[in-house]
């Protein structure tokens, strides 16, 4: 007989529930930690019932989905933000939530979230920790400019960029040394910026080039670069988090994932269409919109409809840039395209007639001002015989 087991995890303690069809539920509180899971599994485990498992999605949930693989016959990750209605009564604490959960997936009614492999997810994780260090560079910089605002000093000295190399060396001009009277502290306060500055452009630095040596091994990202506008930071991020591209069943569902759809009140005959869910990651949403920008300037197509969404109004601006980052998931000519690329990234193998289709798409799109975006035939030679002959090997 199958046993659904739902964990409730907390960092105080584990409330266990087990489900079996004619057998009276079974609680149990755990300490917290693997062992203590593990323990508890292979105990549900003897006289050779079956174990399934359900519990949360949290930020030690991909090392427990690790760990406890080998000791239940499966695994899922529920996502909470799906099972609000379900929390909704006026009675609730961990044993009940735990329970709803194993007898949902009972019934096969979980909301599953996708658990990528480990390696996927440190790459997640260091994309986001890029993200977070560019996020401490613009704050320190911002707080350079209004010290130096705080000053009168609105304009370098020297010209150009304010963080030019020559502008940088006036800066520490400006610092001076050590020694400052009352009057003078501001010039303390920039020194140390300067120097975190410097700290977080080393950290920066370091992640990018690991971040590109990770990327150049993936053949779908040059593919996806080619697309004008895509660089390698908005490469890495979709083929990261669309991880295994089959799990989507259609380009809608695959902008809801990246939270692109707008938010849908229907009650009979009234339908209501609210902002973008903004659900899924972030990072990808973010990069994708700020590539946006730069695509509409080499697509006459996606401008033209940039315009159309805008309708002459400054207030639609960001809207109409959500819509083309949408356009170009979904139905921009390219769209199957890109997913057939990000497909390489989920270890599918891939067949001359994946490539011909992929290349008839890349084919297919206007000519742009942008040279590098028209194929070549003898890079899609090469990479036709990497990817059919190579690649394929590599994943017997």
């Amino acid at each position: 007989m199958d046993k659904y087991i739902g964990f409730d995890i907390d960092d105080k303690k584990i409330v266990a529930c087990v489900v079996q069809n004619g057998i009276q539920d079974i609680y149990e509180t755990l300490v917290p930690g693997v062992d203590s899971m593990k323990a508890f599994l292979d105990k549900q485990r003897k006289g050779g019932c079956k174990t399934h498992l359900v519990f949360e999605i949290s930020g030690q949930a991909g090392f427990v989905y690790d760990s406890l693989q080998g000791h239940v016959d499966s695994i899922t990750v529920a996502n909470p933000s799906k099972m609000t209605w379900i929390y909704r009564t006026s009675k609730k604490n961990d044993r009940i939530d735990a329970r709803k959960m194993a007898i949902l997936l009972s019934i096969n009614e979980i909301p599953a979230v996708h658990m990528p492999t480990k390696e996927v997810r440190q790459w997640r994780a260091t994309i986001l920790h890029r993200r977070n260090i560019k996020r401490k560079m613009l704050q320190v910089e911002n707080r350079i400019r209004a010290i130096l605002k705080s000053q009168a000093i609105t304009k370098s000295k020297h010209g150009g960029k304010w963080w030019s190399k020559k502008n940088r060396s006036w800066f520490k001009e400006l610092c001076g040394n050590d020694k400052f009277d009352s009057n003078q502290l501001w010039r303390i306060a920039l020194a140390d910026l300067l120097v975190e500055l410097e700290l977080l452009e080393i950290q920066h630095d370091r992640i990018v080039r690991y971040l590109d040596d990770y990327l150049s091994s993936k053949p779908g990202a040059v593919l996806l670069m080619s697309i004008p506008g895509i660089g390698p930071r908005t490469a890495e991020a979709i083929l990261a988090y669309t991880d295994d591209v089959t799990r989507f069943k259609s380009s809608k569902q695959y902008c809801s994932y990246f939270g692109l759809v707008p938010k849908l009140d229907e009650s009979g005959s009234v339908r209501h269409l609210g902002h973008i869910t903004k659900q899924g990651p972030s990072v990808v949403r973010w990069l994708l919109c700020e590539c946006c920008w730069k695509t509409i300037k080499f697509s006459p197509a996606l401008r033209k409809f940039y315009d159309q969404v805008k309708g002459g109004q400054k207030g639609r601006t960001k809207v109409a840039i959500v819509a083309v980052s949408r356009k170009i998931l979904r139905s921009h000519p390219k769209t199957s395209f890109a997913l057939k690329m990000a497909l390489f990234a989920s270890g599918q193998r891939q067949t001359k007639a994946t490539l011909a289709s992929a290349k008839a798409d890349l084919s297919s799109l206007p000519e742009t001002k942008s040279s590098h975006f028209q194929p070549q035939s003898r890079f899609w030679d090469d990479f036709e015989y990497y990817s059919i002959n190579a690649f394929n090997r590599r994943t017997v």
